[in-house]
Parts: C-alpha cells; structure tokens; sequence
C-alpha cells in the first residue's frame, strides 16, 4: 500500500488518507492512524477485525478468532456421531453420512441434518 505525502504517519491496518493528517478506517478499526482494533482478542492467521471481536478469517481458517484450521486435519463441520480423523467423519456403529448424521438400522432411516 502506498503511503500518500498528505499524512504525515502512514495509515495502518488497511486505513487510507483521505485529508491532511486523515486517516478513513477500515470497519474494526480506530484511532488517528487506524492503529487500534476493536477486537480485544486479536485475529490470528492472518484474520481481519470486522466489528467488535468479529474476525474474517482467510480461506481454510475458522473460530472466533481465526484460531481453528480446516486444512490438512479438520472437518469442516462437526462430526454429529463419530470422530474426525485427517479430515474425514468415522461414524459409529449405526451412523453414515459425511457428518455421521444419517441413522440406519434395518428398515429405519433417520436423517438428524436439521436437528440440533
């Protein structure tokens, strides 16, 4: 990001200069150069504050706080009757699904999709 001559300091966190010694701030931040975040708890990985301890996370990232890892060992959603395991739902005895959500047994079939 170019730094404009018309402010003296360089706005930080995505803010731009827009007048003399101005800084305008990106949603979540604050202050005379946009250096402070309205997250009290910061984003991590790379995440951006949107609103008081709200984060947007990058792509493959997830939490409150851009904590959690979708990638290489996470599921994207919670398995509802098994394990995750290197990215993948291992449903228990009478489960299936990609998120073990779908009950089987002889002649019932049950799908807890919506149940929560």
């Amino acid at each position: 990001m170019k730094w404009n001559s018309i402010c003296s300091q360089k706005c930080l966190n995505g803010g731009k200069c827009i007048q003399k010694d101005t800084c305008e701030c990106p949603k979540g931040y604050y202050g005379l150069h946009c250096e402070f975040s309205k997250c009290v708890i910061p984003c991590l990985n790379g995440g951006r504050c949107k609103g008081v301890n709200k984060c947007r996370c990058p792509a493959g990232l997830g939490g409150n706080h851009c904590e959690v890892g979708r990638r290489g060992g996470e599921c994207a959603r919670a398995c509802r009757h098994g394990v995750c395991r290197a990215g993948v739902c291992r449903c228990e005895p009478g489960w299936r699904g990609r998120y073990c959500h779908r009950n089987y047994g002889g002649s019932k079939f049950i799908d807890t999709t919506n149940i929560h």
